[in-house]
């Protein structure tokens, strides 16, 4: 997982010109142009912040996860709500670079008004995945072999 990066680009810069409080929803299967067997599955709301824009929403992620007591790979899902503000590097009105806030280095909006939401989901669920998977609840481990 820690090398999957979900493909996903949005063109925010009309939003960015909008009044605060603005928004915009999308389905993920809008946003995300590849996807592994429909890894991801739910909704997002892109809304104008005082600073720039605020995703939000609910998504599950099919992931494979390593079972802590057999140590098998078996398919698993992440289900978490992002709530993450992401701010431009450039001014939309007039293509100035802007001062970033040291808080927020990763979710930037690109000097072409492109926000990653592909990475933002990346993120999500690397912080979501459990401390330690279980393929099963009665998982008994790994069987010595006699």
């Amino acid at each position: 997982m820690t090398g999957s990066h979900f493909e996903g680009l949005v063109n925010v810069a009309q939003l960015l010109k909008e009044p605060i409080g603005s928004s915009r929803k999308y389905n993920i299967y809008d946003i995300i142009t590849e996807q592994v067997e429909n890894s991801v599955e739910g909704e997002l709301t892109l809304v104008r912040s005082g600073q720039g824009i605020l995703v939000r929403g609910g998504l599950a992620v099919k992931v494979p996860l390593l079972c802590s007591r057999c140590l098998n790979v078996f398919p698993g899902c992440v289900v978490f709500t992002i709530e993450e503000e992401s701010l431009p590097t450039t001014d939309v009105f007039n293509g100035l670079p802007l001062a970033l806030s040291q808080e927020s280095p990763n979710c930037t909006i690109d000097t072409n008004h492109m926000l990653d939401v592909g990475e933002i989901i990346r993120q999500y669920t690397l912080l979501n995945l459990p401390m330690k998977p279980l393929c099963r609840p009665d998982c008994t481990g790994i069987r010595e072999m006699n």
